[in-house]
């Protein structure tokens, strides 16, 4: 029930019909016309090298583009639904995104938090690139400590070890509880391998 009334307001709110729909974005997703990867303007489909051309035609894609609208409430509400709900990989792209054009802590925050409940290794850069940014909020930042965390490995280990030396101390103390978290995990598969 919570999802009809969430996608109903979201859709409400954005005066889009629930299959295609005309949103005003900062920038606009187009899909793949055979495997409906997300990607901007017309650049060729990370997967299969089609030309990205084709608008949504689905709910979830019109949610996706949804994401980068201005409006941060609708945005936000994208996020819920397409996490919570649908669980998309997809989401992956715009989240990435909304991390480096936005500069709204609240989008940023729930931009890391996505990537991190996603648990995709693939938004590790995005999330490290974001981290290591002293100029981003800390707020957020702590957010991609956290989605970081979730995701694990060794790459991770290695951006939370730079992120410890932040000049910000919350930001500094996230990454040591982080780290302190993930190293014995990471010792526990090594013992394993051996």
């Amino acid at each position: 029930m919570r999802l009809a009334i969430t996608v109903a307001g979201l859709i409400a709110s954005t005066g889009a019909p629930i299959r295609g729909g005309f949103f005003i974005l900062e920038t606009q997703l187009l899909f793949c016309p055979s495997c409906r990867i997300p990607n901007i303007g017309g650049a060729p489909c990370p997967q299969c090298g089609q030309p990205c051309t084709d608008e949504a035609h689905t709910m979830a894609e019109s949610l996706l583009n949804t994401i980068l609208a201005k409006d941060p409430d609708r945005a936000a509400m994208a996020v819920d639904v397409l996490i919570r709900w649908y669980h998309d990989p997809r989401l992956r792209i715009p989240l990435s995104i909304l991390l480096k054009d936005s500069s709204d802590p609240f989008l940023l925050t729930l931009a890391a938090r996505g990537l991190g409940w996603l648990g995709d290794p693939e938004a590790i850069p995005s999330l490290a690139d974001f981290l290591l940014d002293e100029s981003k909020p800390y707020v957020a930042r702590i957010a991609a400590v956290r989605a970081l965390q979730g995701i694990g490995g060794q790459k991770v280990i290695e951006v939370l070890e730079q992120a410890q030396h932040s000049p910000r101390p919350s930001v500094a103390e996230a990454a040591i509880r982080a780290l302190q978290d993930l190293l014995p995990a990471v010792s526990e598969k090594q013992d394993e391998l051996y």
